[in-house]
């Protein structure tokens, strides 16, 4: 007696709903999909306790006969694809023909469906994949698709779903992933009769970014644009500020399909270098357009991947385009919301670099700071907008020895004088290496370093690259080293501490961060040991200097860290904070 059986045709789609139907997201994810490729351009998702008991879609889409409205239920019926060659250039959200048979397979499934300019419509009910009735019906023109009880028929799969709230947040976000590709659609989302989210139709991405994640995150967009001859890059990617712990506020859409792509997200995270924690990945929201032959679509049960022809031809467009936009804009973040939501989100309370102690401010020092002020504000008349004439940024006063207080044309703008000096710092350093035109200063009294057995393996380890930095570094016997020439940018630094200090940190990480090399880290190392200290007093022409050369900078925002350089508060600002606007 054989062993080997053909399958069901019910148990095979009960199968296929396992690769497709995962949970009710799942399900408004696929039929969402087809309201869209039927030209659809309103959407209402309708659920109860999270999509377990009910999944109501309507859209005023194009809608099906009575021969389609059969056909649309058995399993690889589409309209999408014809024959073989149609694989290679899909332009459909769904093409697979499995998701209807798979989702009536494991519900209680009805469907209603009108054509425009037909006297009725038709509605199908069927009970675990099986065609229960067939009859006219009266409603407006689309389809409405309604799934009971999903997974009633499954209880193994039914026992692993969430509470209700878990699963109407997946379904939430899954609308949300669909309705920033698509901004010139409405959806709505109605839980328990209740309005969770309703997006009206907009004219722009960056409208329906405010409408979903407010108006904040959208200030804080940074515009992309590409226009090649077979790819096309249009989105937003969001400034440091806004950055994030997770990738859950990170879209990648190919012709309109929401794709996941690993590599395409850390290209994108490479571009920002140096301007993000390392902890952090930055908010995006990228559409690429790209000819339907030069992809593939049919990589995935769920459409959530797909494969280029050409990967490193578009990981260099990506990083090109984002590091260009990046570059050109202002990251300075803006008012004191900005820079506090910044601050909580990405740092913890830190001690200042080269002190041991917590800073504390006192009576005292409040008051040296304000007879700082008074010394350099003599008048009314300057602390006014800044002439044309005048540089853009005019230093005017130190805070605690720490900060920097300036003016712009725009308002207010406060330094963070440790991380700008250290930005500033990594510049020289790096300009230097990718130049490779070093600029040594010899010491006129070589410097004898006595490590410990840890700190020489370590600079044995790295002389080349102490040396491709400009240091003159050579051993002297037992633990000792011979310093006999520096970068010019450090001759006037205590170079045993910073390179001490440097060797200590490359202890503490041992090794570079996946987007760092031990170059570059070396770098980041020693640009934060050799920067200005906090609680190191300025005149007021050290200010100015320092702030010059930020102005010179490609990327003055931020220091090697992450950590922001600069904030601003606008005069517009400061009128609403004292209820003059």
């Amino acid at each position: 007696m054989s062993i080997i059986k053909v399958l069901s045709e019910n148990l095979v789609n009960q199968i296929a709903a396992g690769e497709v139907v995962e949970r009710p997201a799942s399900v408004v994810k696929e039929l969402v999909e087809n309201s869209l490729d039927a030209g659809a351009d309103k959407i209402s998702i309708e659920v109860k306790d999270g999509g377990k008991t009910l999944i109501r879609i309507t859209d005023n889409g194009k809608g099906m006969n009575r021969e389609d409205l059969e056909m649309s239920v058995q399993r690889h019926a589409t309209s999408k694809i014809t024959d073989e060659k149609d694989l290679w250039k899909i332009t459909t959200m769904g093409f697979r023909g499995e998701a209807l048979a798979s989702i009536a397979s494991v519900s209680k499934f009805t469907i209603k469906t009108k054509e425009s300019g037909s006297v009725a419509g038709y509605q199908l009910d069927s009970n675990g994949g099986e065609t229960v009735s067939i009859q006219e019906v009266g409603m407006s023109d689309g389809t409405q698709i309604e799934i009971n009880d999903l997974f009633f028929n499954t209880p193994a799969r039914q026992k692993y779903l969430k509470k209700d709230s878990t699963e109407l947040s997946h379904i939430t976000s899954s609308v949300n992933t669909v309705a920033l590709a698509n901004p010139g659609i409405s959806f709505k989302v109605i839980h328990n009769g209740k309005i969770v989210s309703d997006y009206p139709k907009s004219s722009d991405l960056l409208s329906r970014i405010a409408a979903i994640f407010g108006n904040a995150t959208s200030d804080a967009m940074i515009p992309l644009y590409y226009g090649g001859t077979d790819i096309g890059i249009d989105g937003f990617v969001g400034k440091p500020a806004i950055s994030r712990s997770s990738s859950q506020h990170q879209y990648f859409f190919v012709n309109g399909r929401p794709i996941q792509h690993f590599v395409l997200a850390n290209t994108i995270k490479s571009a920002f270098h140096s301007m993000l924690m390392e902890n952090k990945k930055p908010v995006f929201v990228i559409n690429i357009q790209i000819d339907p032959a030069l992809i593939d679509v049919n990589v995935h049960p769920r459409k959530i991947e797909i494969r280029f022809e050409d990967q490193q031809y578009m990981i260099r467009t990506i990083y090109n385009v984002v590091k260009t936009a990046v570059e050109k804009a202002d990251l300075i973040p803006k008012g004191f919301t900005e820079s506090r939501r910044y601050m909580s989100e990405s740092f913890p309370v830190r001690r200042p670099e080269g002190d041991s102690s917590p800073m504390s401010f006192s009576s005292k020092d409040v008051h040296q700071n304000m007879m700082d002020f008074s010394s350099h504000v003599s008048s009314d008349r300057d602390v006014q907008p800044l002439e044309e004439e005048d540089v853009s940024i005019k230093a005017i006063t130190q805070v605690a020895n720490s900060y920097i207080v300036a003016q712009n044309s725009e308002g207010l703008v406060l330094i963070d004088q440790h991380a700008a000096h250290e930005r500033v710092r990594y510049e020289e350093l790096m300009n230097e290496f990718e130049n490779q035109k070093k600029s040594i200063q010899p010491l006129l009294v070589p410097l004898q370093m006595e490590l410990s057995g840890d700190e020489k393996s370590l600079i044995e380890d790295n002389l080349e690259v102490f040396s491709n930095l400009g240091f003159e570094i050579e051993e002297f016997g037992g633990n000792t080293f011979i310093v006999r020439g520096t970068p010019a940018c450090l001759a006037s630094e205590d170079l045993d501490s910073v390179i001490k200090g440097v060797l200590d940190d490359i202890i503490e990480q041992r090794s570079p961060s996946k987007f760092q090399g031990k170059v570059e880290e070396i770098l980041t190392y020693m640009s934060c040991r050799s920067a200005i200290k906090f609680g190191k007093p300025l005149t007021l022409g050290e200010m100015q200097s320092l702030i010059d050369q930020m102005e010179d900078l490609k990327r003055p925002y931020t220091c090697p860290h992450g950590r922001p350089t600069m904030v601003s508060l606008t005069l517009g600002e400061l009128e609403k904070m004292f209820g003059r606007k």
